[in-house]
């Protein structure tokens, strides 16, 4: 019997996870994420399944892209970790 690859890999979860830590709304948990884009005044950053660790502090944004959204964090001052597809963000502030 012949499978079609295409329609099972649609099936198969993404699999990097995120936490945000923020003052206003505490903790937010967010789960089957593509990729997440962390663009800062020096620097952009695209994140992605299997990435190597990250550690850095940000201001600027955070968007994290699933299926069928776009969560964003803007503007923001902060910090984020990125390790074995977990991805960490404390907000500090923010910047209105």
């Amino acid at each position: 019997m012949l499978k079609n690859t295409l329609v099972d890999e649609y099936e198969i979860p993404y699999k990097i996870s995120a936490r945000v830590v923020d003052r206003v709304k505490g903790m937010q948990t967010f789960e089957d994420i593509r990729m997440i884009r962390v663009v800062s005044k020096d620097y952009n950053i695209l994140i992605m399944e299997d990435y190597m660790p990250l550690i850095g502090e940000i201001s600027g944004s955070v968007e994290m892209v699933t299926e069928s959204d776009v969560i964003r964090f803007e503007p923001i001052h902060g910090f984020y970790m990125h390790k074995k597809n977990s991805f960490y963000l404390l907000i500090e502030d923010h910047k209105l």
